[in-house]
């Protein structure tokens, strides 16, 4: 599902074609910028900042459409599989976290609770609701402290002041924003390469999952009440278990990389993060 660290980067450097009419462009650095990463063992692909001169990208250039429409992947709403899951974890601010995992009987696997979204519905709730209907356990979104490219809102002014929040300030030159929220932790995805990789073998569709990462409310047993489809109640059974024993039962690599960044996300969280996250509860 994950795609792997061995594929490169969509925007690779590009000679310039010098024999093409353009605007005079403001001369770059001659240092190469690359993104420091924090969590260096989860790197899936390099980054670089937007005045890397070593990745300067010339609009100009034809060679840089064509390479987009070669490389490019798009698809009709009929041949995609939408899919949302979390990564929930009990106790994440102690010592001992647990990260809830679902045993697929059918199939006879671990997973990470995940499922299709609902028309009209948005990812994260679609999140919380499956993760809910596959384990039989009600959960929140769980705020973490991370970086994402989602745009962070801006600041409201009050009568009191400037209304602040814990998005943080976006990175002008990487784009990414450090912060405090409720975003996607990650991906899973299909990407075409050589061939076409299939991750939905049942229907053939192009698989898109959206992970979240969540806390369990109340109870941590199962409560079928919260679980409304039989198949979901005959196949899955739910259960708590420490990082490193979840990751060693999970089957797939995607569900095991989550986990192992979210448990990255727990350990990078301040006491005042987890004291924000309280007065939100």
């Amino acid at each position: 599902m994950a795609h792997g660290s061995h594929e490169k980067p969509v925007w690779s450097a590009i000679k310039k074609n010098h024999n093409a009419a353009r605007p005079v462009k403001t001369p770059l650095s001659k240092t190469s910028t690359k993104v420091l990463r924090k969590f260096k063992e989860l790197v899936r692909r390099e980054l670089w900042t937007k005045n890397d001169p070593n990745h300067h990208v010339d609009w100009t250039d034809e060679r840089v459409w064509a390479k987009i429409t070669k490389e490019g992947c798009y698809h009709g709403a009929d041949e995609m599989m939408v899919s949302c899951g979390t990564v929930t974890v009990d106790q994440a601010d102690s010592p001992q976290p647990k990260v809830m995992l679902v045993y697929n009987k059918n199939i006879g696997i671990y997973q990470l609770p995940k499922g299709r979204k609902n028309f009209e519905e948005g990812y994260l709730e679609a999140a919380v609701r499956e993760t809910a209907e596959e384990t039989g356990v009600a959960v929140a979104p769980l705020r973490l402290r991370f970086g994402s490219r989602s745009t962070p809102p801006k600041l409201v002014q009050t009568n009191a002041g400037v209304k602040k929040d814990n998005y943080g300030v976006e990175d002008t030159l990487t784009g990414i924003t450090e912060g405090l929220s409720n975003e996607s932790i990650g991906t899973s995805e299909c990407l075409l390469i050589k061939v076409h990789l299939d991750p939905d073998p049942a229907t053939n569709a192009w698989r898109h999952i959206y992970w979240f990462a969540a806390r369990p409310v109340g109870d941590l047993n199962r409560d079928e009440g919260r679980m409304p489809d039989e198949e979901d109640r005959t196949k899955f059974t739910t259960f708590w278990f420490p990082e490193k024993e979840a990751i060693s039962r999970l089957k797939l690599e995607d569900e095991k990389f989550m986990v192992r960044l979210t448990f990255a996300y727990l350990r990078n969280m301040s006491a005042s993060d987890w004291e924000s996250n309280r007065g939100q509860e």
